[in-house]
């Protein structure tokens, strides 16, 4: 069952995170790692922690519909872009148990986008775009058992009018194994 969530920050969800807090301690954080293929120092000189942190860009406030999804061991994944603005991208996951970690993977350089959404290969993503960066979240007690969903902090979707990145949403669960959308490239 695919629950509503195109509205991200509400009065519920303020009352449902501060909850979190205290039942649970520190929510789960996304993960820092670092895009693949990232060098030691970038050109700016940042790290890889900085690149990552960059990469990843914070709470993905906003209106988004589903751009593809998919179940995998009974648990549902799916890839959302922002509605109005095209910004951004994040991943979703439900049904899900403490210690599943939901990812959104996102391709390092941005295709030109065309009348149609496209769907490239992850060889090709990393064979002429450069590979993919990530940025995941690992499900808490209050994710799994309270919510019973999560989504990953938001990557950036677009650039300009014309070209936008590939993006998905991949499904790890506690017991192994993993399950991934397609990838998605946005359209005009």
């Amino acid at each position: 069952m695919i629950k509503n969530h195109a509205a991200t920050v509400g009065v519920a969800s303020l009352l449902l995170a501060a909850g979190a807090l205290g039942a649970t301690g520190l929510p789960a954080s996304a993960d820092t790692a670092a895009p693949s293929g990232a060098r030691e120092a970038g050109a700016a000189g940042k790290s890889q922690s900085q690149e990552a942190r960059a990469f990843c860009s914070g709470p993905g406030t906003g209106i988004y519909r589903d751009s593809g999804h998919r179940t995998y061991k009974g648990r549902f994944t799916s890839i959302d872009t922002e509605s109005i603005w095209d910004r951004k991208a994040r991943a979703y996951a439900e049904d899900i148990v403490k210690g599943d970690k939901v990812q959104v993977q996102r391709s390092i350089k941005p295709f030109k986008m065309k009348n149609h959404v496209q769907h490239p290969t992850t060889k090709y993503i990393k064979q002429k775009k450069g590979g993919y960066g990530r940025c995941s979240k690992t499900a808490n007690a209050f994710d799994a058992n309270v919510r019973d969903w999560m989504v990953t902090k938001a990557v950036r979707l677009q650039i300009g009018g014309n070209k936008s990145y590939a993006v998905r949403s991949c499904i790890f669960p506690k017991g192994g194994g993993k399950g991934c959308t397609k990838w998605f490239v946005d359209h005009k």
